[in-house]
Parts: C-alpha cells; sequence; structure tokens
C-alpha cells in the first residue's frame, strides 16, 4: 500500500462504486460487519495513514431525509460505550462540503446486524444519542483505535428513522438478489415499500459521490491529523 493512502471500507458494492473518487485503498465488507473489521485491519496492516468508514446508514433522527450525509462526531458500541473518530480531520472534512451539501455533525451508532424496525430505531436513538446506525463504523473505529490509527465515518441517509425495512430488503443483505426476488415472492405487499427504498438509496448514493466530488482524493485528511492524540483517545473508550 503507498504510504499515506487512506483504507475505506465500505458495506455494500454500490458504496464501493461512490468511493471509487478518493485516492485510497477500497475493501467491501459485503454487509457482514466481522468482514468490516477483518478488512479495516488488513488496511491498517498494510500501511494506511487512516481508515473510513463510508456507506449508507439507517436513520435515528426523525429529522434527517433520505441523502442527508452524516459526518460522524463519535460512534456508540453495540455493547456500550464509545469510539472515537478524528475530530480535525472531521471539522476538515465537514467544511469542505458545506458549500456543496449540507451535512450534520452528530455520532453514529454501531450494530451487528440491520435495526429494521421504526421502535427499535427509536429505542436505540433513545439510548445511544446517535442520528444513524450502520454495521460496519463501530469496526472500523476499533480497529483504526487499536492501530493507532485517525478514523472517520461519513454515512448518507439510505431509510429514514420511521420506516421499516422490508423482508425482501433484509434477504438481500444476506443472501442477495435472489434471496431478495423469493422473499418478494412469498410477499408480494414488500413491491411498494422495496421500491421506495430502492429510490431513496439511490439518493444517499448521490450524496456519497458528492462527498467524493467536494472532498476531493484524500477526503480532507491532507496526510494526516493527528493519529497519536484522537487515537489515544479512542483506545482509553473503546468497548467491544
Amino acid at each position: 500500500m503507498r504510504p499515506g493512502r487512506l483504507g475505506i471500507v465500505t458495506g455494500l458494492p454500490g458504496e464501493t462504486r461512490a468511493a471509487r473518487g478518493t485516492a485510497a485503498l477500497i475493501r467491501c465488507a459485503g454487509g457482514s460487519p466481522g468482514r468490516a473489521r477483518s478488512h479495516a485491519e488488513a488496511l491498517a496492516g498494510s500501511g494506511a495513514a487512516g481508515l473510513v468508514s463510508f456507506g449508507v446508514a439507517g436513520g435515528l433522527d426523525p429529522g434527517l431525509q433520505p441523502g442527508t450525509v452524516v459526518v460522524a462526531t463519535g460512534i456508540a458500541a453495540p455493547g456500550g460505550g464509545s469510539l472515537g473518530i478524528d475530530r480535525d480531520w472531521a471539522d476538515r472534512l465537514a467544511a469542505r462540503l458545506e458549500p456543496a451539501l449540507g451535512v450534520v455533525r452528530a455520532p453514529v451508532a454501531g450494530a451487528r446486524g440491520p435495526v429494521a424496525d421504526a421502535a427499535a430505531r427509536a429505542a436505540l436513538a433513545e439510548s445511544s444519542g446517535a442520528a444513524a446506525v450502520d454495521m460496519e463504523s463501530h469496526e472500523v473505529a476499533l480497529a483504526a483505535a487499536q492501530a493507532g490509527l485517525p478514523a472517520l465515518a461519513v454515512r448518507a441517509i439510505a431509510d429514514p428513522a420511521g420506516r421499516g425495512l422490508p423482508g425482501a430488503a433484509l434477504a438481500a443483505l444476506g443472501v442477495g438478489r435472489a434471496g431478495a426476488f423469493t422473499e418478494l415472492c412469498r410477499r408480494p405487499g414488500d413491491w411498494p415499500a422495496l421500491a421506495r427504498l430502492a429510490m431513496d438509496y439511490r439518493r444517499a448514493l448521490a450524496a456519497l459521490r458528492r462527498v467524493v466530488a467536494a472532498g476531493g482524493p484524500d477526503l480532507a485528511f491532507r496526510g494526516g491529523a493527528s493519529p497519536g492524540t484522537s487515537a489515544n483517545r479512542a483506545r482509553a473508550r473503546a468497548r467491544r
């Protein structure tokens, strides 16, 4: 890995394509938190200067609409506790993005699996204080903390807080498109919700592409912030 290059971990192939305008080495976890952790550790071990969790998220704040970009101020770990990000880096990126698209600065919650229904999201919002939830950011932040690297999480809302995920979408996360089609055949009533989710997912991916266009190939990293300070704070708070 080229010295000074960022490592980006995404959750889905569409997110990977959205990140390709960066100069980072990108790895896709395929909807698996465990793979996200493995990829992040491998990127750190190969000489990454910083790690980024980049992709879509579910909304926890009811005010966030599809396509809203969240630059995390911290990450709530699924087992409790918090994981830090590099605040200086996040501040630089947010400042660079503001003229092109509005951003929200708020914590992001990590989850070990999909948080599928509105009630579960409301409970997670209450317990974590987070504005969005995804399955990769906590693993990337933990790997960064353990490696002494700065971390960043950038997520775009794909489905808002008040909506549940249709069963076909959950099937697609587990077994891909074939599973989603099978689930749709069993539950044709999911078609409208799935079509709406697909449209909102496209909005989120478009927002991520704008993040890359405005943030630049280094996502405002500029050769590294101060990994020691931020990463040491993260390591002290990290919880599995």
